[in-house]
């Protein structure tokens, strides 16, 4: 049975997911060639700052506070692989010890 919470756990990390998938990547093309967040950049690695469910519930609070409509999310699931990766039973080998 499915419960109130559910479902909106579910709508938080489909709004939060939206607008996640809809962020620029990066704003380093705005800053000048010497500017040091460049040089920081080049060793570091994208990760997420905020979580889906954190980030929909931000923006889903900040629709209710400005009382502007409620944002809808959705779920769009990627097809599913044409092969499946294969593995050949005759290259396992087992050592003995």
């Amino acid at each position: 049975m499915v419960s109130y919470c559910d479902i909106a756990t579910l709508w938080q990390v489909s709004v939060g997911g939206e607008v996640d998938a809809n962020l620029p990547i990066s704003s380093l093309d705005e800053l000048p060639p010497t500017h040091v967040a460049r040089r920081n950049f080049k060793n570091s690695f994208l990760h997420r700052c905020l979580s889906c469910f954190r980030r929909g519930f931000l923006v889903i609070k900040a629709a209710v506070l400005n009382r502007l409509p409620l944002p809808q999310g959705g779920f769009f699931p990627e097809p599913w692989p044409s092969l499946t990766p294969q593995m050949n039973v005759f290259q396992i080998t087992l050592s003995t010890a």
